[in-house]
């Protein structure tokens, strides 16, 4: 019971990081899942599940109005069911993403809810009482609240449910999962690189591709090499006739 308040928890705060926290990303994966990994006293199998679950959300980021699916709840959840069925990264990355639309139907209504908040924040300010004005500015974190005890009820009574469906799961659709959880990550990349790559950048990611596809440098000497080339050309605009 104390762990699963402890999840809670920790699914809660993942809601209201961006908003309270200065995006800190304590939402991400990478970091829920040692968490609660460390809550469930099973930190090996909490980081390597949120490395595969960051894998495949890295992609997934809030930028402005936007509302995409809610990776921290996703992260906090697929963990803790994964690792109190006993089940591995692959059955938690399978399990994320339903977690993850559904928490972000919630904070739809959250921010549905939070517009009526605002506009009375703002009349509170406009009659100059700010203790009026700190109460609704503050009122979105019980708005949050159903979030905590969606994750609450999930691990609470899904952790059975759970290790029953991954005991009955036949052999070969095990071996699907295991294929997805190594698919979607690469799914997770390719959004990311979408947003990012482009004719000046496409050269130096191929370059990194191929030192690591088939020369087989480790992401070490890659990153060290990148530093390196980025250096050459910051020095090269600095002095182009020395170039």
């Amino acid at each position: 019971m104390i762990e699963c308040i402890l999840i809670g928890l920790v699914g809660y705060l993942t809601t209201i990081d961006e908003r309270y926290f200065g995006a800190s990303m304590m939402n991400r994966p990478i970091i829920v899942g040692p968490v609660v990994g460390l809550i469930l006293g099973d930190l090996q199998q909490g980081i390597l599940i949120g490395a595969a679950l960051e894998s495949m959300f890295i992609g997934i980021v809030t930028i402005g109005a936007a509302l995409p699916p809610d990776v921290g709840i996703a992260g906090t959840i697929a963990t803790a069911l994964a690792i109190k069925s006993g089940a591995g990264a692959d059955v938690a990355v399978t399990l994320a993403m339903p977690f993850a639309v559904l928490a972000q139907g919630l904070n739809m209504l959250a921010f549905t809810i939070n517009s009526f908040t605002v506009s009375k924040g703002r009349k509170a300010l406009e009659r100059h009482n700010v203790s009026t004005f700190q109460k609704w500015h503050f009122f979105p974190l019980i708005v949050r609240f159903p979030s905590a005890i969606l994750t609450f009820l999930v691990v609470y009574f899904g952790a059975n449910a759970t290790e029953s469906f991954v005991n009955l799961m036949p052999e070969k659709l095990m071996t699907g999962f295991t294929v997805a959880s190594g698919l979607l990550p690469a799914v997770g990349f390719a959004m990311l690189i979408q947003g990012m790559i482009d004719k000046k950048s496409a050269p130096f990611f191929f370059i990194g591709y191929l030192l690591t596809a088939y020369l087989e440098v480790p992401v070490v000497g890659v990153a060290v090499a990148a530093i390196m080339i980025a250096l050459l050309i910051v020095q090269s605009k600095r002095h182009p006739a020395d170039a």
